[in-house]
């Protein structure tokens, strides 16, 4: 609230999905967040994460796609980008697509899934793992993501750039089974380039 006026009122619900609110406190600023991990606006930012350019860089998936792709059942997980051929007749006949931009949809996912490490856990969304922290975790694991995914604390915080806080991030994210099944089938669709 810019104004200081105090008149903003903190909305209880998320206005997508309707779950409960909460405000948080990060450091010395205060955020507004939905509890609801299933949320649909979570799992569509989630995945634009992810095929970003910085991320796995799949053109043609913009936003607007992917609610689409999301909202028609073609994606649920990570993994079920790299199985978009599977639709390809409902993709080719949607508002907006046709043969040429699924071709070039399906070209650009199979371009993306040969990737590196530091890409993907950046595209995870980890809170407070950007592309530089993902470098840095990358090089002092020397590239073992599972020893990376089981470190403690005091290894994590060993890192550059890694306090408690982001190390707590990376815990409490593959600490949830479900997280680690989504990576798990995500990373049986790539091929991890070699530093």
């Amino acid at each position: 609230n810019l104004t200081r006026s105090g008149t903003i009122s903190i909305p209880g619900h998320c206005p997508v999905c309707g779950g409960e609110t909460q405000v948080r406190q990060v450091k010395d600023v205060k955020a507004l967040y939905c509890t609801n991990p299933d949320c649909q606006a979570k799992k569509v930012k989630s995945f634009a994460l992810l095929v970003s350019r910085d991320a796995l860089n799949i053109d043609g998936l913009s936003e607007a796609t992917l609610e689409r792709f999301i909202a028609a059942g073609f994606i649920h997980t990570y993994a079920d980008i790299f199985h978009l051929d599977r639709h390809q007749e409902a993709i080719v006949s949607m508002e907006g697509f046709g043969q040429k931009s699924y071709d070039n949809l399906i070209a650009s996912v199979k371009k993306a899934s040969q990737t590196t490490l530091p890409r993907v856990i950046y595209g995870l969304g980890i809170a407070g793992i950007g592309l530089a922290n993902a470098k840095m975790l990358c090089r002092h694991f020397r590239y073992d993501f599972k020893a990376m995914r089981n470190s403690g604390l005091e290894e994590l915080t060993a890192v550059d750039g890694i306090g408690e806080v982001l190390a707590r991030a990376w815990m409490d994210y593959f600490a949830d089974k479900k997280n680690n099944d989504m990576v798990d089938r995500l990373l049986e669709e790539l091929s991890i380039e070699e530093e």
